[in-house]
Order: structure tokens, then C-alpha cells, then sequence
């Protein structure tokens, strides 16, 4: 649980700089002023200040009418992976999951309603660009989305399902509310969870969430496969007693 920390407290150009440097992405790898200013509510002023901030400190680059970020905005992510206490808890665990396995074990956390891979195994038995260090998924389609969804409240578990964007990432991806809401009940009552072929074809994944000793959710450890080598059925059948007895050595 976040510390309370009172408003007085905080530096707000720091907010909207780091604020401004998340607009960035794949469906907006280049920014201009005007769009900056109009996705984060900054005026152009104030955006076109932040941004040649950005770029004396070498966080962004332009060609005086586009901004992109620059490579050393990699060191803000890789600083979280190299101190954190999670990754550095369980990446012995996990690559002791793939070991036993021969599959790609990770473990992710939800981070503003999207799901962050934190640590992922070195062995990787498929070609995949989807479980990726850092790489943030969308819950709806994902194991250990569904399980922190699951972990929610229906009430709530509804109300973030209808606000986030659900996208069709594949023809199996599970898109309408009401068939959600069953799948994740559904993950209530075995306490794991499991996807097929919703995020990417052929994909298999079963994970079981990770908890504080208040039981609150705070991640999940997921094992990941392909139909090439695999059924869904039988990677539950062959390896779910080892992600719980992993859970067991994860207890925050």
C-alpha cells in the first residue's frame, strides 16, 4: 500500500514531465507540441518547455517540429529491474520454473491497468515478442491480468473491464463484458488462471497470482508454451503443482 504523502509534498513539474514522457508509444512514437499539449492537458507553452527540457538532459530528440525518446530513458526501467526487491526476489524462482519446465516462466504486476513483465525466464523454448522484459500487456487477454481482475471486488472487476480498451488481439480474444465477467469468475473458483490463443496465436499460459501475507494480490507467476509443443490441458495437468509450490516460496 502506497504512503499517504500530502499534496505540499509534491513537485509537480517533476509529475507532468514523467507525465509527458508516457505519451510515448507505439501508436505515438513521435509527438509533436500541439499533440503533446492536447493529450497530457499542458498548454503549448508549458509542453514546449518540458519537451526541450527532455532534450538538453538527452531523455528526447527532435528535428524541431517531432519528438522521440532517446535511448537513456531505458535507464529509468532498467534502474526498477537492477534495485527493485521483486524482480531480484523471484528471478531465482522463475528460471528455477523454466528449468523444471523446459517452458518460459515470468512473473508480472499490473501497473494502471495494464499488466508489466518484471522478470522472465532466460529459457525460451518458442519464438514470441510478447513476453518481453518491461513489456506491458492488456488484462483482459492475459493470465495474470484475469487473476488480478479476479482478485477485484465484481463490482470493481466490472467497472475496470468497462474502462480500459478491450482490443481483439486475436479472432480468440474475449472481448464483451458479460462473457469476461464469467471467465474470471470462473478464476475465482480454481484459483488460477488460463489463456489459449487469446493474446497471440498459439499461445498457451497458466498462472497462479501472488499475494502478500494479507493475501493482497501483487503479481503473478505465469508459465507459457505453444500448441506446437503442448495442450492447454496438459501443461495445467503437467506443471500446475509447481507454480503453486513456487507461489508458496513467493508469500510477500
Amino acid at each position: 500500500m502506497q504512503n499517504e504523502i500530502h499534496q505540499r509534498d509534491l513537485i509537480v513539474g517533476l509529475q507532468k514531465g514523467l507525465a509527458l514522457i508516457q505519451l510515448f508509444s507505439k501508436a505515438n512514437p513521435r509527438l509533436t507540441v500541439p499533440q503533446a499539449a492536447k493529450m497530457s492537458g499542458l498548454t503549448q507553452s508549458a509542453a514546449r518547455r518540458f519537451f526541450l527540457t527532455l532534450v538538453h538532459d538527452g531523455y528526447l530528440d527532435t528535428d524541431g517540429r517531432y519528438y522521440w525518446l532517446m535511448a537513456k530513458t531505458l535507464r529509468l526501467g532498467q534502474a526498477y529491474v537492477d534495485s527493485a526487491q521483486f524482480p531480484r526476489m523471484v528471478r531465482p524462482i522463475v528460471e528455477y520454473v523454466a528449468s523444471r519446465t523446459e517452458e518460459h516462466a515470468s512473473v508480472g504486476v499490473i501497473d494502471d491497468n495494464e499488466l508489466v513483465y518484471i522478470a522472465r525466464s532466460k529459457h525460451t523454448p518458442f519464438n514470441s515478442t510478447s513476453v518481453r522484459l518491461g513489456e506491458r500487456v492488456p488484462i483482459h487477454c492475459t493470465a495474470g491480468g484475469r487473476l488480478w481482475l479476479a482478485s477485484l471486488p465484481e463490482a470493481e472487476c466490472e467497472a475496470v473491464l468497462q474502462r480500459v480498451t478491450r482490443e481483439q488481439r486475436t479472432p480468440y480474444t474475449v472481448t464483451d463484458v458479460p462473457t469476461l465477467m464469467e471467465r474470471i469468475a470462473q478464476v475465482r473458483r480454481q484459483g488460477y488462471a488460463s489463456i489459449e490463443q487469446e493474446f497471440e496465436i498459439g499461445m498457451l499460459v497458466i498462472a497462479v497470482p501472488l499475494a502478500d501475507r494479507e493475501g493482497l494480490y501483487w503479481g503473478a507467476l505465469s508459465l507459457t508454451s505453444h500448441q506446437s509443443r503442448t495442450s492447454l490441458e496438459a501443461l495445467c495437468r503437467d506443471h500446475l503443482d509447481l507454480l503453486y509450490s513456487a507461489q508458496a516460496m513467493l508469500v510477500g
